[in-house]
């Protein structure tokens, strides 16, 4: 008899190295490739992977179907979550291409909207809790704060393997934004605010398991709360941006509003009202668009 093969089993770090091994190739061409071409590319690889259900696509539709409702069909869901994700990958190659673009170009592709709030905030000489959420092209949304004369400073997922962390953050900070591991220490954060610069931080994904339950869209999730945390320890003013993705392949992105701690009110309570204003804002923003919200890890909690 004999005897078949074992099947191939692919490890952690197998799966790692060649994610940062294509990461690398991707960042060494999409710059070189017409526009339309790599959002055609990007296009059909995430329409391949939507028909195949992988497991990003069941949390992206799941998150989605949660802010559109009851009241939306599945095939309503299935088109909206298939459109968002062709979003997510769009954004990935833009992210490749973030880095050569110079500061007139990513102003004259992405649009400021509401910037006024965020200079009378900053008046204020306390700095800045700029909350966002991943919706549209987030990534640009990031840069073209920084490059408004305004320093910007936000925690990221701490990925592996460490070269791949590393290599994420250069293609990220091109512009002056500025990152620190999310799982390291706050404590430049903390610096960054009594610099009276802005801080960015998510309102939609716990990449540090540190978050809260809470009420949104009229079902149980779970987010993180780290804005609410610093806003009530350092009484920091919080404002929401979110970066839309436009038909023309730029972006708007909206600075839409603005919560100031009341100094005289404890800390729990600045607390609960920082949290309560940041919840409402996420789900303000994914239920009005909710095509636009990338967000593939599940947040809901299903009972």
């Amino acid at each position: 008899m004999t005897n078949n093969p074992a099947p191939t089993r692919y490890s952690t770090f197998d799966i790692r190295h060649s994610v940062f091994i294509a990461f690398r190739v991707l960042g060494a061409i999409a710059p070189r490739i017409p526009a339309r071409w790599g959002y055609a590319v990007a296009g059909g690889l995430a329409d391949l992977l939507y028909a195949r259900n992988i497991q990003a696509v069941c949390g992206l539709r799941d998150n989605i179907c949660h802010a559109m409702g009851p009241s939306a069909s599945a095939a309503q869901v299935n088109a909206t979550a298939h459109g968002a994700y062709r979003t997510l990958f769009l954004g990935y190659w833009d992210m490749f291409r973030l880095p050569t673009w110079t500061v007139e170009q990513l102003r004259t592709i992405v649009q400021v909207v509401g910037w006024e709030i965020v200079e009378q905030v900053r008046a204020s000489g306390r700095g800045v809790l700029l909350c966002s959420a991943h919706l549209g092209l987030f990534e640009a949304g990031l840069q073209i704060v920084a490059t408004n004369g305004m320093p910007v400073l936000a925690p990221a997922e701490h990925v592996q393997p460490e070269r791949l962390y590393r290599f994420l953050t250069d293609l990220r900070t091109r512009h002056g934004l500025r990152f620190i591991p999310s799982d390291g220490s706050m404590l430049e954060v903390f610096r960054a605010l009594k610099r009276n610069e802005a801080v960015g931080l998510a309102l939609d994904r716990d990449t540090t398991e540190s978050g809260v339950d809470v009420m949104l869209c009229g079902r149980l999730a779970h987010v993180p709360d780290g804005y609410a945390r610093i806003a009530a320890k350092t009484r920091t003013p919080l404002i929401t941006g979110f970066c839309y993705r436009l038909p023309d392949g730029c972006a708007r992105i909206e600075m839409q509003a603005m919560y100031l701690p009341d100094p005289t009110a404890d800390r729990d309570e600045v607390y609960r009202a920082a949290l309560d204003f940041g919840v409402r804002e996420l789900e303000r923003a994914i239920t009005a668009h909710p095509e636009q919200w990338v967000l593939t890890t599940p947040i809901w909690i299903e009972k």
